[in-house]
């Protein structure tokens, strides 16, 4: 009996030396963290300020001292009001075009003097753009502060030193060719010298992804230096907000509904305002306020736009042989037509650039938002999958989305261009993303749900970003699955922070207490939800309102939401417009 216990003890021992630590490689992930090799940060639009000079080449400042800046962007709006207001109020009592639409090109390219170029790309005022030729360790407070406000970059900095992160500052409004030649520069006489590296870490983010683009293309001789490229939302393909505002196939000129209905809700929010204004839009026909409107935009790009080649390189492919047509063919924009024909020509190689990258040795990583439309102004907006500003297949080069509101059907197969693992499953849960068809189907992420200009508040997508681009074991969307799935849902902590700050600065011995009770408890509920990185969009912003609500109660923050006169006021004022609405659209037929 005891040689039969101990054959058993032995064998159990022996079994449990086998199992448990198989068992244990598949549920726990062990972080590896690359310290050493620098990281590039190429930032999105308006994610660095450009400041206009004087004669003398100092800063020019407004009447209250504050820096004026060409990006971002600042439309002088009175200056287009006072422009606009008497042709506005002769065409809408004499029900035709006073000037109306001439006013209206003319204020918005008066009102934009800032960004005014010449035919060949320059400034009409020179402007100052930062680059910062030293890491972010050596920014000042404020300089820091400023950028993290547009980008949370603190846990990328926390996980490999300030001395290891650059942010590569250019103009959001500036030439491709040129900034691309500028990141070369940045590379190799500035990281590399600085630090001592032999290779680079880059991220490109948005806009920047234009840059990546036309680097890759420009730059082979180069591929050995990058151990790592991520995209963050990045406009690979560009955009069709830009692409439709170069071809004036804006939603507004055909669609009603999205003039009346949609544009200044998106705009200005579910206000009862919004659908005031709607209304008294009606005093001017249909068919003038959108030549109005349509005048508006051609005075916004023939203010810069038309001659700003990092613009251009926003045009989707499919829009860009219309939109050259209507703006670029004349002999004076030869240059500029030139410059964007080679950005044209680097973005259809891209496909063959990315995997000769990867031949290298390079990891290459995205990051898509998507689930939502585009911004009111696409032709297509409700229809194209995307964030609100880039299309998801620019983003995801080129994977294949459902249309908004539907699927991929019943029975859908992957079509498996880019993997044909029969083991691996690249469609999304919910059956609107084949990741499949996108160059990288193992390599990249998927938010649904997510805004692109809020992603910066997205802490669970930040942190995926920076550990994907510096711990050594994130290989793949299989390498750390629990935490990090490939199809993942968007959630906001920017408003949480603040009502955790006024919790934490608040007397809590002044709080009765059954209001305090329900303060912790929702609080609780928030601290677990922040541990977590698999996100429900609808649990997270559940949880958030009930600590919201509890705040309110206990008098630690003021309830900011509408009140119940205003909430009814909206729910009438919008009923009105539809009504209006039909109205208008039964007398045009």
């Amino acid at each position: 009996m005891k040689k039969i216990i101990s054959i058993v003890l032995t064998l159990t021992i022996l079994m449990t030396a086998l199992l448990v630590p198989v068992g244990a490689a598949e549920n726990t992930y062990v972080e590896d963290y690359d310290r050493e090799t620098p990281v590039i940060i190429i930032h999105g639009m308006s994610q660095n300020d450009t400041y206009m000079l004087d004669e003398n080449g100092e800063r020019m400042t407004d009447e209250n001292g504050a820096y004026i800046t060409g990006w971002p962007l600042k439309l002088d709006v009175m200056g287009l009001v006072k422009e606009a207001l008497v042709p506005l109020l002769l065409s809408a009592f004499l029900k035709r075009d006073m000037g109306l639409t001439d006013a209206m090109k003319r204020g918005a390219y008066e009102g934009l003097p800032y960004i005014h170029k010449d035919a060949e790309g320059n400034y009409d005022i020179p402007c100052e753009v930062p680059c910062y030729e030293y890491p972010m360790g050596q920014m000042s407070e404020e300089l820091l502060a400023y950028h993290y406000k547009l980008l949370p970059l603190q846990g990328l900095v926390d996980i490999v030193g300030g001395d290891n992160v650059y942010y590569f500052g250019y103009d959001s409004f500036g030439d491709i060719t040129g900034e691309t030649e500028k990141l070369h520069h940045y590379i190799h006489d500035v990281v590399l010298p600085q630090t001592g590296a032999t290779q680079i870490k880059a991220c490109f983010i948005s806009l920047g992804g234009t840059i990546g683009v036309n680097y890759l293309d420009n730059y082979p001789e180069d591929y050995d230096l990058f151990k790592k490229v991520e995209f963050v939302v990045p406009a690979l393909d560009g955009s069709d907000i830009i692409g439709d505002i170069l071809t004036g196939n804006l939603s507004v000129m055909y669609d009603d509904n999205v003039l009346y209905e949609q544009l200044l809700v998106t705009l200005l929010g579910d206000t009862y305002l919004a659908y005031i204004i709607n209304m008294v839009l009606r005093i001017l026909p249909s068919w003038l306020l959108k030549d109005a409107l349509a005048a508006l935009a051609e005075g916004v790009v023939e203010a810069g736009v038309r001659s700003t080649t990092i613009l251009w390189a926003l045009c989707p492919t499919d829009y860009y042989e219309e939109a050259r047509a209507k703006w670029l063919e004349t002999d004076e924009y030869t240059l500029v037509r030139n410059k964007v024909d080679a950005f044209m020509a680097a973005r259809a190689d891209f496909e063959e650039n990315i995997f000769a990258l990867k031949e290298t040795g390079c990891e290459v990583f995205d990051i898509v938002c998507y689930g939502s439309g585009m911004f009111p102004l696409c032709k297509d907006w409700n229809k194209t999958n995307g964030d609100g500003i880039v299309h998801a297949a620019s983003a995801s080069m080129n994977a294949k989305f459902a249309d908004v509101g539907t699927t991929l059907g019943d029975g859908y197969k992957a079509v498996g261009t880019y993997c044909s693992d029969p083991t691996h499953n690249h469609i999304s849960p919910d059956n609107t993303v084949d990741a499949t068809a996108g160059l990288l189907p193992c390599h990249t992420w998927y938010i649904k749900n997510q805004a692109h200009e809020k992603l910066p508040n997205n802490d669970v997508a930040l942190k995926m970003a920076f550990d994907i681009m510096t711990d050594n074991n994130m290989k793949d969307v299989y390498s750390n699955p629990e935490k990090y799935p490939q199809f993942n849902e968007g959630r906001l902590t920017n408003t949480l922070n603040l009502y955790l700050e006024a919790w934490e600065k608040a007397d809590k011995s002044a709080i009765p207490a059954a209001n305090l009770s329900a303060v912790e408890k929702t609080k609780a509920e928030i601290d677990k939800k922040l541990g977590e990185t698999v996100v429900v969009t609808a649990e997270w912003d559940a949880a958030v309102e009930a600590f919201r609500v509890a705040l309110v109660n206990a008098g630690v923050i003021e309830d900011t939401t509408p009140s119940v006169f205003e909430q009814g006021l909206t729910v009438i004022t919008k009923a009105l417009n539809k009504s209006v609405n039909n109205i208008y659209g039964k007398l045009a037929k």
